[in-house]
């Protein structure tokens, strides 16, 4: 069910315990076809078992077409086509982006991948000995680092229309983290789904058209409190549990989307044993602080990254209140 107006957490009210949980990406997403690669950089394993939510998502690869430098600007431009879509024209200002920006002086060279998957920034001639990689990206870092306003990105403003996926799957790890529940261990509705999905452009593997996102959950949770209220250690401890946040998120986020490889789709949700419901919560909800939108036969949910970090006003949310469950869609101007 959709709703318009204010957030219940922008109303002021007494002795009552709310919360706000963010979903955040800890780590780009990831093809299917570079997971095995990247999850042998002990650097990356570190930062991806931060994460214990997780989705599995499709879409079109997405690639760089035409890509041009001109060197005495040292600009990088290209089209960013997703399947057969039309190009969206990207600038690339290499000396200012971060790892570039310090470098005064020094010989970049650029090296665009043939297949248009990414590109490298490297401090001497591309994979010769003694150079190193200074920037780099993949077409959906790419992405990622626009939203975040990264410098030297120019043209994707639109990069949550292009960050638009088919939600396939949604998981947690109840023990351990997403990297041993993804990665590490054999993941069954992984495997059904690059076995079954059918190929979304031609000349695509289904590798190259699945991907991993992991999330960690942020929550915020608002307390009030009556003016005769016999406060205790408790009251300022902040302890929560998270597995049994994530777990209730992924009761939200599958009961509202029925991804269509979760065989549980879990019908009484908000009531469960490890969720949230009777865990002293007046209100609770959920919100996914990036610049993506994920697309079932169900309904699409988009989420929202301002340039604090924070989830934008256009963000679609979930909120349960006692055993109702509302779909919090903001108003958007179409065009």
């Amino acid at each position: 069910m959709a709703s318009h107006g204010v957030p219940w957490y922008g109303r002021a009210m007494a002795s009552t315990k709310t919360k706000l949980t963010t979903l955040r990406t800890v780590y780009p997403p990831i093809s299917n076809a570079d997971a095995a690669g990247l999850q042998r950089i002990p650097d990356v394993e570190e930062i991806l078992r931060t994460s214990d939510f997780y989705m599995i998502v499709g879409r079109a690869q997405a690639r760089l077409v035409g890509p041009e430098v001109d060197p005495r600007a040292n600009v990088l431009s290209f089209g960013f086509v997703i399947g057969g879509g039309d190009p969206t024209p990207v600038r690339i200002h290499i000396e200012e982006l971060p790892g570039v920006a310090a470098m005064v002086g020094t010989e970049i060279h650029i090296q665009v991948d043939q297949a248009g998957s990414g590109f490298k920034v490297w401090d001497g001639p591309a994979d010769a000995a003694g150079s190193e990689i200074v920037e780099w990206f993949t077409t959906e870092k790419l992405l990622w680092d626009a939203a975040r306003g990264r410098p030297g990105i120019y043209g994707l403003e639109n990069s949550r229309e292009l960050a638009t996926y088919d939600l396939l799957y949604v998981g947690i790890a109840r023990a351990g983290d997403s990297f041993d529940r993804l990665l590490k261990r054999g993941h069954v509705a992984r495997m059904n789904i690059l076995a079954s999905e059918p190929q979304r452009h031609p000349g695509a593997r289904p590798s190259d058209e699945t991907f991993l996102i992991m999330f960690r959950a942020d929550p915020l949770i608002f307390q009030t409190f009556d003016p005769d209220h016999d406060f205790d250690r408790e009251d300022f401890s902040g302890n929560y549990d998270g597995k049994r946040i994530v777990a209730d998120a992924e009761k939200a986020f599958v009961n509202l989307l029925r991804p269509p490889y979760n065989k549980e789709l879990f019908a009484k949700y908000p009531r469960g044993t490890d969720g949230l419901h009777g865990a002293g919560y007046l209100r609770y909800g959920y919100v996914i602080g990036e610049q993506m939108a994920f697309n079932t036969a169900h309904g699409t949910v988009r989420g929202g990254l301002g340039p604090a970090g924070l989830p934008t006003d256009d963000a679609d949310a979930i909120f349960v209140h006692g055993d109702a469950v509302t779909f919090f869609q903001p108003a958007r101007v179409e065009g």
